[in-house]
Formats: C-alpha cells, sequence, structure tokens
C-alpha cells in the first residue's frame, strides 16, 4: 500500500522513519507492506535525511493526482493549505489520516459529507496525543449513554501550571522553561487563550453528544491572569488550578467550554502533572473512567498518527471503519443559564467586620459560600479566599458589584471558576 506524508516537521520526519524502520512489523500485521511513496515539503533548501531524497516532492499534485496513492497523512499544521489538500484528497476516494486539530474543529463536518466510499478521515492525534480517546468514543464507548467529558488537554498550559504549584514559580517563568523545553511555541497564544483546548474539546463534545459543536460558540478562558498568589491560596484550600476543558449534557442542552478551574485535591484530575494529558468520561453504562497519557510532542502525536494509518490500510482491504461525523449542530446550552461554583481571592482592609461586610455582599445576591479563608496577613490589608456553591452567573455579577461598592474590600484580585464537590 502507497501511502504520501505531507509535511516533514518533527511528527513528519518520525512517522517517516518508524514506518521505514518497522515496515516488516507492519506488513506482519497487516498482510502487505507499507510503503511512504511521496513526501510532501515546502522548503527546498532545508537539509533532509538520505534516505527519504527520493520520495521528496514540492508538488502536492504529485500526491493528489497519483491514483495508486491510497492513504495521505497530513502533517503540515495550519489551516490552508491543509485543509484543501485534505478535501481534494477525500473527494478523489483516498483515506487521510491528520493531527490537525484547527481543520478538524473548524472543517470537520464538511470534510467528512463529502467523502467518497473507503475515503476514510482520521484524526486520532488531533486530541491528546497518545492517549486513544477519539477511537474510544468511536468505538468502545459508542454503546454508552455519555453524561460529561473533562479534560486536561493542552500540555503546555499543565505544564505550566503544575510547575507554578509544585515549584512556586512565577507565570513568566514557567512558560520561558515551557518554551526552551520544547512544550511552548515562540508565539504561545494557542495554549495560553485556550484556543488549542477549545478546538480539542469541541471535537470531542461533538463525537461523545452527536451533534457538531461549532468551535467558535465554545466559550473559552485562558490562564494569563493566573498568578502565584493564585496558586498559593489553592494549596491553602486543599486545591490546584488547572485548565479544564468540559463539555457535559443537561436536559436543557450541552454545555461545552474551557477555563482554568479550582479543583480539589481529591478530583481525579488533580494529580496530573507535568506535560501529561488527561480525559475523564462519566457515562451509563459505563460509569467513569480515566484516560491519562502524554498529550504532546513527537513520540506522542507519532503513535497516534501510525495507529491510524494502520486503521486506514486494514479498512480499504476489509472494509470498515468509516465512522463519519455528526453534520447537524448541537444545542447548546448558553452559559449564563448554568450553575457553577467560584472561587474569588479578595484585598480587604484588616479592620474589625470586614470579613462579615464580604459574607453580607454574597448573602445580598443570594450566593452560599463553602468556603472562607483568611490567612494572617499586614497591618492595614489581608486576603480574603473563598468558594461559593454553585450558583447562576447573574448571582455572582451581582455579588460582585455590592463587594466593589464595599468599604472594606479594596479590590478583586481573581475569579475562576471552581470544583470542589
Amino acid at each position: 500500500m502507497r501511502i504520501a506524508v505531507l509535511g516533514l516537521g518533527t511528527v513528519g520526519k518520525q512517522v517517516v522513519e518508524v514506518l521505514d524502520l518497522e515496515r516488516e512489523l507492519f506488513a506482519a500485521r497487516l498482510g502487505e507492506e507499507i510503503v511512504v511513496a511521496r513526501i510532501l515539503v515546502h522548503d527546498q533548501d532545508k537539509r533532509r535525511p538520505e534516505s527519504m531524497h527520493s520520495r521528496l516532492t514540492y508538488d502536492p499534485r504529485d500526491v493528489l493526482d497519483d491514483p495508486d496513492i491510497e492513504v495521505v497523512v497530513e502533517l503540515m499544521g495550519g489551516f490552508e493549505p491543509a485543509r484543501s489538500y485534505i478535501a481534494e484528497a477525500i473527494r478523489r476516494g483516498k483515506a487521510v489520516v491528520t493531527a490537525n486539530k484547527e481543520v478538524i474543529a473548524r472543517a470537520g463536518p464538511e470534510l467528512s459529507a463529502n467523502g467518497r466510499p473507503g475515503a476514510d478521515l482520521l484524526f486520532e492525534a488531533a486530541v491528546a496525543g497518545g492517549i486513544p480517546i477519539i477511537r474510544s468514543l468511536q468505538e468502545s464507548l459508542a454503546g454508552n449513554r455519555l453524561q460529561a467529558i473533562y479534560g486536561i488537554v493542552n500540555g503546555t498550559t499543565n505544564f505550566i501550571l503544575s510547575r507554578m504549584h509544585e515549584d512556586g514559580v512565577s507565570f513568566e517563568e514557567a512558560l520561558q522553561e515551557a518554551q526552551s523545553r520544547g512544550y511552548a511555541e515562540a508565539d504561545p497564544s494557542d495554549d495560553l487563550d485556550a484556543v488549542d483546548a477549545a478546538r480539542k474539546i469541541s471535537i470531542l463534545a461533538s463525537l461523545a453528544f452527536g451533534g457538531w459543536v461549532d468551535v467558535d460558540l465554545v466559550r473559552r478562558e485562558g490562564i494569563r491572569k493566573i498568578t502565584a498568589d493564585d496558586v498559593r491560596e489553592a494549596k491553602g484550600l486543599g486545591a490546584v488550578i488547572k485548565l479544564i476543558a468540559r463539555a457535559e449534557a443537561t436536559p436543557e442542552g450541552l454545555l461545552v467550554g474551557v477555563a482554568p478551574t479550582l479543583i480539589a485535591k481529591s478530583h481525579p484530575l488533580a494529580d496530573v502533572g507535568g506535560a501529561q494529558n488527561a480525559v475523564y468520561v462519566r457515562g451509563e453504562p459505563i460509569g467513569e473512567l480515566l484516560f491519562e497519557g502524554p498529550g504532546a510532542g513527537g513520540p506522542a502525536t507519532s503513535s497516534a498518527v501510525i495507529g491510524d494509518i494502520l486503521d486506514a490500510a486494514r479498512a480499504r482491504r476489509v472494509g470498515g471503519r468509516s465512522v463519519a461525523l455528526p453534520l447537524e449542530p448541537a444545542a447548546l446550552l448558553p452559559a449564563e443559564v448554568h450553575q457553577n461554583a467560584y472561587y474569588l481571592r479578595l484585598r480587604v482592609r484588616e479592620v474589625a467586620g470586614a470579613l462579615a461586610s464580604v459574607a453580607q455582599a454574597f448573602s445580598e445576591a443570594g450566593v452560599s459560600l463553602r468556603i472562607v479563608h483568611q490567612p494572617p496577613g499586614g497591618e492595614a490589608e489581608a486576603t480574603v479566599s473563598l468558594v461559593t456553591r454553585p450558583t447562576l452567573r447573574q448571582h455572582l455579577e451581582r455579588a460582585r458589584e455590592i463587594l466593589h461598592s464595599t468599604a472594606a474590600v479594596l479590590r478583586e484580585e481573581s475569579c475562576i471558576l471552581a470544583e470542589m464537590e
């Protein structure tokens, strides 16, 4: 079986090397060899491994117009021209394997709908790297009614928050270390602003709940505002802060979003450290499952890509696969009508009655408090950290308005989601 690889970056190079090295092993598993016949690259001046020179091409037509190439592996990244190449390959009946979360999140249904029989679109590597969560949702868990998916699906932000929590470093120091280790790009905006995580949860939610979740409708909040003070106060509350992507089915609709969240140490995602990813799934009749593993980097991504290549090759010969993405839009629930718990950190005057005035503000707004923590302060000021019980966003905003006009409250320093129960 002849295949083509589009892009020869870190992942593309590793995929080609593994397919070359393990040709006999994969042939034994499939009953035929997989041959990387073409490798599409853009930079003609870049040095490439000698073993790949004869297969290099700079013209996508050498791949798309070749009827003998049955599987196209897109590892270029970016939206265009990757989307166009994928669409054309599928239109011509070729199977496509991709790690491109942006293309799947923004154009998945369109691509899935326009394929010919046998033109599978496989994208295990687009979400959570080495964790087989896509295949599990499409196959193993297909007989379940899923209720919720919570995930740490961005290794860069998890590394940063883990370093802040475990070693007390600042956000800036942790980011710099993430970049030096290759976890974060020179421009880490997609990671820090939760763009990457929003794409991934839109894909997971679409597969889990049977309606397409438009990534542009996913509410997201990044981690740029999380400080060392927040991390220190979280410890005092017996909690950690993680960037949590979640999708939850409710009777009124589907709730989907990404936000930094204070979670109790007992939460199944609390101990997921470093650049690891983890996805927690709850459903009936399966109950609760936790998938954990490496979520980024060459080895994790290439492992998922190669698994999809073997899947696509097997399907071309014996049939099967062809799991289409949902085309109809999901009924999304506005965040304003869902009840959440919140963590707030306030700076107050060190005067008699300050804590009582804070509690009164929440009481007037109809918000119950679950935890109130006031560590020793200075002579004039003190910090008050608190966690509310689940409440509507409008009630929280009313409490914040009252706090801002309370003489004992100097300022609000942080306000994020919380999952302490």
